[in-house]
Formats: C-alpha cells, structure tokens, sequence
C-alpha cells in the first residue's frame, strides 16, 4: 500500500482509469462476439448490421456498432489509432468474404 500521499492519490486514479477501461473493453468484447458468431453462419446482413450502428423502426441508435465502439476506444485512449484502424480493416474484410 502507498504511503506518500502522491501515491495514494495516483492508486485512486489508476482504479477508476482501470474501471473505465475495463468497461469499454466489455462492450468491445460483447459486439465483436456477436460479430463473429454473424460471421460464422454467413449472415452477412446481420454482420453488417452489427459492424454499423443497430437502429429500431423509428430510426433511432439502440446499441452502438462495433465500428463506433473502436472509435470510442481510439478515442479514449485505450488502444492505439493504428490499431483501431486495423480492427476496423479487418472486420471489413470479414464482412467482403461471406458478402
């Protein structure tokens, strides 16, 4: 445990950086699972719909897509730009080989 009161201080910020990340990695987890499983039956209009953003009948966002969590994560600072963009290249793909 810290002692010097700078140390305590960087021990609570680490927590709650640790908690935001973890969270937003969840839901990058959760969409890219259910972007796989799409992917795995062939069903290249529910990948797709997955990658972008769902909307309901009154066209309004539900859940955000796959692509707009990796922006967010780029955003955030928890995975590197190139790295997303490489995410996002590769889903692409994916999608273009069942399509």
């Amino acid at each position: 445990m810290p002692i010097i009161k700078s140390a305590k201080k960087q021990l609570r910020q680490n927590k709650k950086k640790k908690s935001r990340n973890d969270h937003f990695r969840g839901l990058y987890r959760e969409t890219r699972r259910s972007f796989e499983e799409a992917i795995k039956v062939a069903d290249a209009k529910l990948a797709k719909e997955i990658f972008t953003n769902t909307k309901d009948k009154d066209g309004k966002t539900v859940k955000a897509g796959l692509q707009a969590i990796i922006d967010k994560l780029v955003k955030k600072n928890i995975i590197h730009k190139n790295n997303g963009s490489r995410k996002k290249a590769k889903f692409v793909r994916m999608i273009k080989t069942i399509s």
